[in-house]
This record gives structure tokens, C-alpha cells and sequence, in this order.
């Protein structure tokens, strides 16, 4: 009778197969938040001054990186945001001969100074604008994905 009610054995059997694969996919759901390694656990102090440093502050928020406007003491691991441009002079440099231009990303430990995790992207006419900047540098810094490679 149990057999044919659906009870014994073969109820363990399907209730083992529902379980397991929610549970892998609840660990790989909460196991991946998009932050990089490097990053996990880092707070990022970013001081909203301009247009670009309130770029890259909502960029890294949108990639789930917690921001602040300043360093705290006591508050656990955090990072400094530091960013600037970058064009090498070239000899004899004319009007078709420009060098490019690289913007420049790096998160400093603000305890240690170590650099946790930098990037650096060309600007083109599609990073023409502090929004555009911050988030192809910010894509490419929680990616690796950069001319310079993070420690």
C-alpha cells in the first residue's frame, strides 16, 4: 500500500533531490554578492567633491560596494579612493600625434596603504562624461579588467 500511496523510500528520494540543489543555489547566490575578493568586506571612503568623485561614488554603490564620505575609526576595513588622468608628453608632439589619455583608478588601505585593487581605462568619446568615466572604471575595477593588473 505504501507503494502505490506515494510513501517509503521514494519519498525521501524526491524530497532529497528539491533540497539539495535550493541549498547549492542559496550558497552560490549568497556565496557571489559581485564584489571582487580583493574587495569583500571593504567599505569605500569616497569624498564627494566634484562631479567625478560623486560619479564614482554612485557607480560603486550600483556594484554593491558600501560608500562613505569619510574614514571612521573602529568601522573595520577600508579603502581610500584615488583617482586621476594621465597623458605622457610626447616628443614633438603635433596635432595628430597626441598620446592618450588614461584615467586612473586605485583603492588604498587606509590602514596599511597598500593598494587593494586598481584599474586603468583609455578615455575615448565614450568616456566622455564623469558618469561614462566612472562607470567603465568602476566596471573594470570590480572585474579586473585593466591595463594595470591588482596585486
Amino acid at each position: 500500500m505504501d507503494g502505490a500511496v506515494g510513501g517509503g523510500a521514494a519519498s525521501g528520494a524526491v524530497t532529497v533531490r528539491a533540497v539539495v540543489p535550493t541549498c547549492v543555489v542559496l550558497m552560490l547566490g549568497c556565496a557571489s554578492s559581485g564584489l571582487s575578493h580583493a574587495l569583500h568586506g571593504y567599505a569605500v571612503v569616497v569624498e564627494e567633491k566634484d562631479a567625478q568623485s560623486v560619479e564614482l561614488a554612485r557607480a560603486l554603490r550600483e556594484q554593491g560596494v558600501k560608500v562613505r564620505p569619510r574614514v571612521r575609526g573602529g568601522s573595520g576595513p577600508t579603502a581610500a579612493l584615488i583617482y586621476f588622468t594621465f597623458r605622457s608628453p610626447a616628443a614633438g608632439e603635433g596635432e595628430g600625434e597626441r598620446e592618450p589619455t588614461w584615467f586612473h583608478l586605485r583603492l588604498a588601505d587606509t590602514r596599511s596603504g597598500v593598494i587593494v585593487r586598481a584599474s586603468t581605462i583609455q578615455l575615448d568619446s565614450l568616456t566622455g562624461t564623469p558618469r561614462s568615466r566612472a562607470q567603465a572604471a568602476v566596471r573594470a575595477l570590480m572585474t579586473g579588467d585593466s591595463a594595470i593588473s591588482s596585486p
